[in-house]
């Protein structure tokens, strides 16, 4: 194997690695909610679950090597670099939509209330006699 290969390699893992990053997203995302130690716990298991299955794939997809070092060492760079990166541009643009989605729900709920406080028209009742002398 030649240096080139190595090479080729090398940055291949560290895609993975960046897809590795993008998976974490996606279920701290959707777990997010939930608080619990114990779901935190399975949250992390099936993300380095499913992290392996797709460093598997992409090794028979794209034919590696054996196991090496540095492959190991890209899957890890790639998955920092994300976090380290792409993650705070991804997190910015999540926070701006959960805040839009928030003052939507609030503008919303604060117009269902108005329409709960004013008067139905056609219901009021008539000046005058009681409805019992009627």
């Amino acid at each position: 194997m030649t240096d080139a290969d190595q090479i080729y390699i090398f940055l291949v893992c560290v895609a993975c690695g960046c897809a590795g990053g993008v998976l974490y997203d996606v279920l701290y995302c959707a777990l997010y909610a939930f608080q619990n130690k114990w779901v935190k716990i399975a949250r992390d298991f099936c993300f380095f679950l499913v992290f392996s299955v797709l460093f598997l794939y992409v090794s028979v997809l794209f034919e590696l090597p054996d196991f090496r070092l540095y492959s190991f060492i890209g899957c890890l760079g790639g998955l920092f670099l994300y976090l380290k990166s792409f993650h705070k541009i991804v997190a910015f643009f999540v926070k701006r939509l959960y805040n839009s989605i928030r003052l939507l729900r609030k503008d919303k709920k604060s117009c269902q209330k108005k329409e709960l406080s004013m008067p139905k028209k056609g219901r009021r009742k008539p000046k005058g006699l009681p409805s019992a002398q009627r």
